[in-house]
């Protein structure tokens, strides 16, 4: 049985592993960790695995007072898809809304959104980020919390709970990259509104000369100007470990802003114990 009293449950999923840790009510107690699990690395990772893992995910202990625990799951970016919504001119209401989302999902992805879960902080005048999970997972994750008796507070990308943490750090001009093992989502700021997004699966842990060729070629892609508009910054964040320390990055102020944890480098954990902890507390 779990140590102490515990306030909510954290699960972090990547595409090959998953973490459930226990965050105790005593801010001094340790978080604990419940399950794990990694999968065959001779396999192909695929969402259909991750799937039913999870429905036989179970915490190796009994958790006391377990019923209606708050499960608090964040992804990893490669397994939702986000991206950027330019509202309709005089949009009214959700509705309009969901359905421009919709629609740049199909224009984006070639295919419809039904499969997946939209959600967004839905903005009527200006670009709003727009998150799609899919069906299947969150119905794996409801199942799962369902069976042990807990509730499903929320699921969300990385994206989203890093850009919840460092909120009034993101640069107004310049661009925002959010690094966990090799996931990496480049959000590009253009005076205070957005301008782009885009998450790269990436085939090994990029150096510096990498990093700085991915920014250019999304300052291509976004069609920004040639040279780096003067006050443009970056800011990175996540747990990788191959966040750049570095002053500049291709030309642009950049700095790292490590995110609060427990004791130890972020990048010496799993990544999925990583994104399970990007969902505890601010």
């Amino acid at each position: 049985m779990s140590r102490f009293r515990v306030e909510r449950l954290l699960l972090g999923c990547a595409i090959d592993s998953a973490v459930l840790l226990a965050l105790p009510v005593a801010a001094k107690s340790a978080v604990e960790t419940l399950a794990a699990l990694d999968f065959d690395p001779a396999q192909p990772p695929s969402l259909a695995t991750l799937c039913g893992a999870l429905s036989a995910l179970a915490p190796a202990q009994p958790i006391a007072d377990a019923a209606r625990l708050p499960l608090v799951v964040t992804l990893d970016d490669s397994l939702a898809r986000s991206f950027v919504v330019m509202p309709p001119r005089g949009a009214r209401g959700l509705r309009e809304l969901r359905a421009s989302a919709a629609a740049r999902f199909a224009d984006l992805y070639g295919e419809s959104a039904e499969p997946w879960l939209l959600a967004a902080d839905w903005q009527a005048a200006v670009p709003f980020v727009s998150c799609a999970l899919p069906r299947e997972l969150y119905q794996a994750l409801a199942g799962l919390a369902r069976t042990q008796g807990w509730r499903l507070d929320s699921v969300a990308p990385a994206l989203v709970r890093v850009w919840n943490r460092v909120c009034p750090a993101i640069p107004a001009d310049g661009w925002l990259g959010i690094g966990f093992a090799r996931t990496l989502t480049l959000v590009h700021h253009q005076q205070g509104e957005l301008a782009g997004l885009r998450t790269l699966r990436l085939p090994a842990a990029p150096d510096l000369a990498e990093l700085e060729t991915l920014l250019e070629q999304e300052r291509l892609r976004n069609a920004v100007g040639v040279g780096m508009p003067p006050g443009q910054s970056l800011l990175w964040t996540g747990g990788a470990k191959w966040l750049p320390a570095a002053a500049t990055v291709a030309g642009i102020a950049s700095r790292t802003l490590p995110l609060p944890g427990p004791k130890g480098s972020p990048g010496e954990r799993p990544v999925a114990e990583q994104l399970a902890l990007a969902g505890g507390p601010r």
